[in-house]
């Protein structure tokens, strides 16, 4: 698959990106996990990144997982995926001393660098009573995480899977846009749509069962993470398990009328009261079909962008 991409990234010094980060200095620190930790950036110039700088050692990390991420990464150009702006890759020969004795040792440093996201992760915005974002907020926020999906699985030559879709690698721009992030576990798929993998990884409580238990990895991994995600943006963060213990009808009436008493105290003849609530319904409903135990029950992201759509044109003629 060739790649779209207006400006190939650029190759960074570990030097440099000291520079940058004020030597990786823990003021700097946006966010840190299992591979390493992510750091704000900026340029001379002043324009801003994000630096994630994974762990180092001496016997080295595992070349294969950053390769992987850089190369798809590389091949990724939608305005819902992070945007990949440099890299580091160096090795460096550095001395030790050890009882008493010089040894040489190499150092290799790798980082990926992306467009800084000035609104931080999903997860710092999903909230439960306070409900910090408006309904409105929360359909954009809805309809572009589908976006990043619809993209990798139907816009790509090869479809690719993300199999870590969850509001920690949700980023949020300062228009509250959201671009899928993280995508050291995505693999390609060509005409083998389904297939068994040996390690099923992820982020329990976003994979659904067939992933986790049959090792079965297909385009239906996204759209129940998709799902979970989509149910806590409506919801808070409780909406998921929420849902699994109350009846399907009583959650879907829940959720309406929480939704219902806030859009009544803030619509206006521009946001019409019952075509916005009809939206929220449709929005809970494909959220609850994403996470279907069956896979072959949950809706394609062709079918969810269809019907994300329709609600659109719902309000449109609300308002002609």
């Amino acid at each position: 698959m060739g790649s779209n991409r207006s400006t190939e990234p650029a190759s960074l010094t570990i030097g440099e990106l000291r520079k940058m980060t004020d030597n990786f200095s823990k003021e700097r620190v946006l966010g840190q996990g299992a591979y390493g930790k992510v750091f704000k950036g900026v340029h001379a110039n002043g324009k801003e990144i994000a630096v994630k700088l994974l762990h180092n050692n001496i016997q080295g990390i595992d070349d294969g997982q950053f390769k992987q991420e850089f190369h798809n990464l590389m091949m990724l150009n939608h305005h819902n995926i992070v945007r990949l702006v440099g890299y580091c890759f160096e090795t460096q020969h550095q001395h030790m001393v050890h009882e008493g004795e010089i040894f040489f040792c190499e150092m290799t440093y790798k980082a990926l660098c992306f467009e800084y996201m000035q609104r931080g992760s999903l997860q710092k915005h999903i909230h439960d009573e306070a409900h910090e974002l408006d309904w409105d907020t929360c359909y954009k926020i809805i309809k572009g995480i589908c976006d990043g999906p619809y993209y990798l699985h139907e816009g790509c030559e090869k479809p690719i899977y993300h199999l870590d879709l969850k509001p920690d690698n949700i980023l949020l721009n300062e228009h509250m846009l959201p671009k899928l992030a993280d995508f050291g576990l995505s693999k390609f798929f060509g005409e083998e749509q389904t297939r068994v993998t040996q390690f099923p990884l992820g982020t329990l409580g976003y994979m659904p069962p067939e992933y986790l238990f049959q090792n079965i990895v297909s385009k239906k991994v996204d759209i129940f993470s998709l799902g979970v995600v989509m149910i806590k943006i409506i919801a808070g963060p409780k909406g998921h398990s929420r849902s699994a213990e109350m009846p399907r009808k009583e959650f879907l009436d829940l959720v309406q009328e929480n939704w219902r008493n806030r859009l009544q105290t803030t619509s206006t003849p521009s946001q019409p009261l019952e075509a916005l609530c009809q939206q929220v319904n449709i929005c809970t409903k494909i959220a609850l079909r994403c996470m279907d135990t069956d896979r072959h029950k949950r809706p394609t992201i062709v079918h969810i962008i269809d019907k994300l759509n329709g609600t659109e044109t719902v309000i449109d003629k609300a308002l002609s």
